[in-house]
């Protein structure tokens, strides 16, 4: 039973001092956007749950709380702004005005097997690229996802590997990697990627070569093929996950899903990524105030 003490687990309320970081830190998120040429669009915190049906994951859809309507439609509540933003967009953008350069911020919620003391409710801040299908946007986003890290004070690390390695194999080589799982006849590049030893050489993807070249000179940038997800949602190219100070908390992660506006109108490829700000160091506002001092 509900007690005047208790919340739902994972969620919680901002008092003062929370409510004064996020604030700050969303401001300097907003400002560092705007600098670099995106502009802000606000989406619903519900939606119908259908037109997402054949876009997200198994997974991704056990985590969005869903429930039915006074209309008997079934809604979901905002649990990834991804598929939203291609949803708003798709419909009503004109190819003749991509590039496209859009950023969005608030809350998600999602119904995961939460740890002691992890939310359930989080906020964060992204940016997508649209209609830009070039190498050249690859390593942009891709910077800029470092840079604002930077901005808060932090000394990232961006995991990096490529969506699209799962789609050259068949079926049973993809179960093989989704379960991490070592089997005889699996083609030589799959067993590089299970023992962790594939290159971006053994890849042989010139587009994957270039983005890795450009990106060289930033101790930020790793590789880590290995981490393969065949079940990766919509994402069709570079994928990456970006860590914090201690390496062990992933703020913020992104990658190319070209195939995902074209499911909701027009077909248009994108980039884009997303920060959670809860996962940013708690001195991370501060060491901006302290920097800029």
């Amino acid at each position: 039973m509900a007690t005047p003490f208790r919340y739902p687990t994972g969620a919680r309320p901002l008092l003062l001092e929370e409510t004064a970081r996020r604030r700050s830190v969303e401001s300097r998120f907003v400002a560092l956007l705007e600098e670099a040429g995106f502009g802000e669009v606000v989406l619903p915190i519900i939606d119908f749950a259908e037109p997402y049906a054949t876009v997200i994951g198994r997974d991704a859809a056990r985590e969005s709380y869903r429930f039915t309507d006074r209309e008997g439609e079934l809604v979901a509540i905002r649990s990834d702004f991804t598929p939203m933003v291609a949803r708003a967009l798709a419909p009503v953008i004109e190819p003749a005005a991509l590039p496209l350069r859009v950023f969005y911020r608030g809350d998600v919620i999602r119904c995961e097997a939460t740890r002691l003391g992890a939310n359930r409710e989080l906020f964060q801040i992204g940016a997508e690229l649209i209609g830009d299908d070039s190498i050249n946007a690859d390593i942009a986003m891709l910077r800029l996802a470092v840079s604002i890290a930077r901005a808060f004070g932090i000394e990232p690390l961006a995991v990096c590997t490529d969506a699209s390695i799962v789609f050259r194999f068949d079926a049973g080589t993809r179960q093989a990697l989704s379960t991490k799982r070592l089997q005889a006849g699996l083609p030589r590049l799959a067993q590089q990627l299970l023992a962790g030893t594939a290159t971006v050489a053994d890849v042989e993807s010139e587009r994957l070569e270039t983005v890795a070249g450009q990106l060289a000179d930033d101790p930020a940038f790793v590789w880590q093929l290995d981490d393969v997800e065949p079940g990766a949602g919509y994402y069709t190219g570079i994928r990456f996950r970006l860590f914090g100070a201690g390496r062990g908390t992933c703020i913020a992660q992104g990658g190319r899903y070209d195939a995902l506006y074209g499911r909701f109108g027009t077909a248009a490829p994108a980039i884009g990524f997303t920060f959670t700000i809860d996962n940013l160091p708690a001195r991370a506002g501060e060491r901006r105030k302290e920097a800029i001092a």
